[in-house]
């Protein structure tokens, strides 16, 4: 139950709402009777609130206390390391959502093949990374404080790559259908000392300087289809 709470108090945060407002603004017309999707790195598959009853949800993550709360929510799961295994399943997915976990990857590019080979003929692909080389980031690299302060910590960041990076890796196995920015002003001091500003302020911002301001890109995509010669 503790978990459960947590969870709920983690959502409680507006940002990651409009991040999840974002998921499903993209994918809505996508979303039909009999839709089968895999989200890959669920945790306790929060995105079950934006989804349409009809959807066939399955998820996939590491933790298996998380996944028991995604199970309650009534979601099929599978438990499985990324690094060190294979997605075993042999169906093909029509959607297919990959959200703040190829930074945790040793090896990215092996889950992408992955899901390429999951993907449903003519399916769209979802996925979300964060940038941590916006100015905050770069300041607090600038003073000694290092990018995200957990240094060492097991599980965390293993990637920091530039938006730019980002597209480039994107583009090389996938056609982007659609783009979009998200803001999170996180729960240190400076970004507290600059929650007065209003929301449409970062947005706007976010837009025009993304390196700079957006806390992270979701891509839209489909798989590449190839030209017969």
């Amino acid at each position: 139950m503790t978990e459960i709470q947590s969870d709920n108090e983690t959502f409680e945060d507006k940002y990651v709402r409009k991040r999840f407002g974002i998921f499903r603004g993209l994918l809505s017309p996508y979303l039909i009777q009999g839709t089968r999707m895999l989200e890959i790195g669920c945790y306790t598959a929060n995105l079950l609130r934006f989804l349409p009853p009809f959807v066939e949800y399955f998820g996939i993550d590491i933790d298996e206390n998380a996944l028991e709360i995604a199970r309650q929510r009534g979601a099929k799961t599978m438990k499985l390391d990324l690094d060190n295994e294979e997605i075993p399943l042999k169906q093909k997915f029509d959607v297919i959502i990959a959200t703040e976990i190829l930074e945790h990857l040793r090896d990215p590019e092996k889950l992408i093949l992955e899901i390429k080979c999951l993907a449903e003929k003519g399916g769209v692909i979802l996925i979300s990374l964060p940038n941590e080389c916006t100015i905050y980031h770069r300041l607090k690299v600038l003073f000694g404080k290092g990018i995200d302060g957990t240094g060492f910590a097991p599980c965390y960041h293993l990637h920091f790559p530039t938006l730019k990076q980002d597209s480039e890796f994107m583009e090389k196995h996938f056609e982007i259908v659609k783009k979009s920015y998200w803001v999170h002003l996180g729960v240190g001091k400076m970004e507290k000392c600059l929650s007065w500003i209003p929301d449409r302020i970062w947005t706007i911002l976010a837009d025009l300087y993304p390196s700079l301001f957006a806390r992270g890109v979701i891509y839209l995509c489909k798989i590449r289809e190839e030209v017969s010669l």
